[in-house]
């Protein structure tokens, strides 16, 4: 009992176990530590994103019973928890309200959670009169209205949306915008949506203005502006349209929702029947995305333009000119051998389909659906793992880097070369996309990929930079905040910025059952040791070393460096005690072992 105590004091939960495990006739007291012992390290193992550990942990902990109700809630809070980050959601949900039925605090952050996280369960699976009484306990709940609160509020607008409730979704929407948080431009965005509905579109545009002049850096803003051309279209205002629509073009050109306004401009010069300008703005779009769906609607009106002018003549010449090798009028052969193919490959045939693909390409190697049986072989190598396919179709693909599956193209282009540590090309990668998305996991993607490579190059500057982009998303994982966070503080520590750095690194020590924040407050330490501020180095390594940490390595590095502090204050003896103490427990096989060896001839040879 007095060991296992001794190891729960210092966070050393697997020693401990593995101490109850040896004992035949445990009591009470040992079951109930037991308990919690499992409990503990699935939090650790959650802390770590290793969800699946987690739960097996909080399953241990569960079956054992009831020694501590409490303790026994929390596991089915945190499994909860761990089964909604592998998207899990009945089982989340399941997990979530035995907590709400067997915790005794009702009072506690935990409880008002577990209403917010059962919201989203039923949101998830489109349960959308479930999650609006789940997210509305939650908002009643919750005295200081916060961020969540916000979120909350608008996912009770996207409940009544969902329902056709406009006036309730207006009116939540409204409230979470109130609370000037980082999720006011998405509240702005659903606002006008909303007014679109209802057909107010003057009230619309104004809500989208107000949304641009806030928000002027939102995700939101390409499809603000887009939809606030719509608006005008709906006005029967075309001029404003035109001017909104080219305004998106000019801006945002190499979005997909660029490409889309592109084409509502011809479109509304060809039905005013301002021929010279739609035949110009039709060429555009042709030029600018050679090989897009849009490219080809363009096509099909421009012909009908020198139809309804009397100027058939002249559209072969106008074709000529164009890039992209796009054809109106495509081969009987052509189509059937596509099609063919695709069958093949929507029949779950992979292999045979990659065999037709790849012949239709030799056959046809200009042909109509040359882009579609690119994207099909990308497809096919993601599902072979076959990189090499992917990286030679990605690329055939993004000769047209504005086609229809671009985005999706460079998700795939990326991974594989981040998987081969190709990461300056993936970085290359990563960036593109990054600057070519309106969609927010995209997006997200992007973001993440473009810090790691630049952290795996070191390019400390773009690190930093790539971590302040991260960082200011609302409701970015802690997960990911955490990463952001470390490899920011590293890139400061490589530019000698060392307050900078030392933001970063307390927060990250807040947690040390994360690798990040282990090695964080290990960081802090020796950052104050090599200041030669050695009286609170001292204190933050037995800080640490109280606390205690899952990651050995750390708190191994921890105690050289309390050493390393002890010689630098003349307390050999204490410093040469540890050394031989670490060298005596640590099992791991790295280079521990050499550093303690080193300080240890060294401490003999000065004797």
């Amino acid at each position: 009992s007095y060991l296992v105590e001794t190891y729960m004091n210092t966070r050393s939960y697997e020693a401990a176990l593995k101490s109850i495990e040896r004992i035949a006739h445990p009591s009470n007291q040992i079951m109930e530590a037991k308990q919690k012992i499992l409990f503990q390290l699935g939090t650790q193992s959650f802390a770590n994103a290793a969800f699946k550990e987690a739960i097996d942990y909080f399953d241990l902990s569960t079956a054992i019973g009831k020694y501590n109700k409490q303790t026994q809630a929390d596991a089915s809070y945190w499994r909860g928890e761990a089964y909604y980050r592998t998207e899990n959601m009945q089982r989340a949900a399941r997990n979530f309200n035995d907590y709400l039925q067997s915790t005794g605090q009702k009072k506690d952050d935990t409880y008002a959670l577990a209403h917010y996280n059962l919201g989203y369960t039923a949101f998830n699976q489109k349960n959308y009169a479930l999650a609006l009484t789940w997210f509305k306990k939650y908002a009643n709940l919750v005295k200081q209205k916060d961020e969540t609160v916000a979120d909350a509020y608008n996912r009770i607008g996207d409940c009544h949306l969902q329902t056709r409730s406009f006036n309730d979704a207006k009116q939540y929407y409204a409230q979470a915008e109130s609370m000037e948080g980082q999720s006011g431009d998405y509240s702005f965005y659903q606002i006008a949506l909303v007014l679109g509905l209802q057909k107010d579109y003057s009230g619309k545009i104004t809500t989208l203005n107000r949304l641009i002049g806030k928000y002027p850096t939102s995700p939101y803003i390409v499809n603000a502006i887009y939809e606030k051309g719509r608006a005008y279209v709906l006005m029967n205002n075309n001029r404003q349209a035109i001017a909104t629509f080219r305004e998106l073009t000019q801006k945002y050109s190499g979005s997909q929702t660029a490409r889309m306004a592109a084409a509502e401009i011809g479109l509304l010069y060809y039905q005013n029947e301002d021929y010279d300008n739609a035949i110009e703005a039709y060429k555009y779009v042709i030029k600018k995305y050679p090989r897009s769906e849009e490219a080809r609607t363009s096509l099909r009106d421009l012909k009908s333009i020198y139809i309804d002018i009397n100027k058939v003549s002249e559209f072969a010449a106008v074709v000529s000119t164009l890039p992209g090798n796009i054809h109106f009028d495509v081969s009987e052969e052509d189509s059937l051998t596509y099609v063919a193919a695709e069958n093949i490959y929507m029949r779950g045939k992979i292999k045979e389909a990659g065999q037709s693909f790849d012949a239709y390409l030799q056959s046809f190697p200009e042909g109509a659906f040359g882009l579609n049986a690119h994207y099909y072989l990308c497809m096919i190598g993601k599902a072979e793992k076959n990189y090499d396919m992917i990286l030679l179709h990605s690329g055939k693909l993004l000769e047209y880097p504005d086609n229809p599956f671009s985005e999706q193209v460079l998700v795939m282009r990326a991974e594989v070369q981040y998987q081969l540590q190709q990461y300056a090309d993936a970085l290359v990668s990563y960036k593109m996309l990054k600057e070519k998305t309106s969609d927010a996991e995209h997006r997200l993607t992007a973001q993440t990929g473009i810090l790691r490579c630049a952290f795996l190059t070191d390019d400390d500057t773009e690190t930093i930079q790539a971590a302040d982009d991260l960082l200011s998303i609302r409701k970015l994982s802690p997960e990911l905040t955490s990463e952001a966070m470390y490899c920011r503080a590293k890139s400061y520590l490589n530019q000698k910025n060392d307050n900078a750095a030392m933001n970063d690194l307390k927060t990250l020590a807040k947690d040390t059952r994360n690798s990040f924040g282990a090695e964080a407050k290990f960081l802090i330490a020796n950052l104050l040791y090599t200041n030669k501020n050695y009286a609170e180095a001292e204190k933050e390594l037995l800080g640490f070393i109280e606390r205690g940490t899952p990651h050995a390595y750390w708190l191994a590095r921890s105690f050289i460096l309390l050493s390393d502090t002890y010689v630098a204050t003349g307390r050999i003896p204490e410093a040469r005690q540890y050394l031989l103490s670490l060298q005596q427990n640590y099992q791991a096989n790295d280079h521990i072992g050499s550093m303690i060896e080193s300080r240890l001839r060294t401490m003999n040879e000065k004797r």
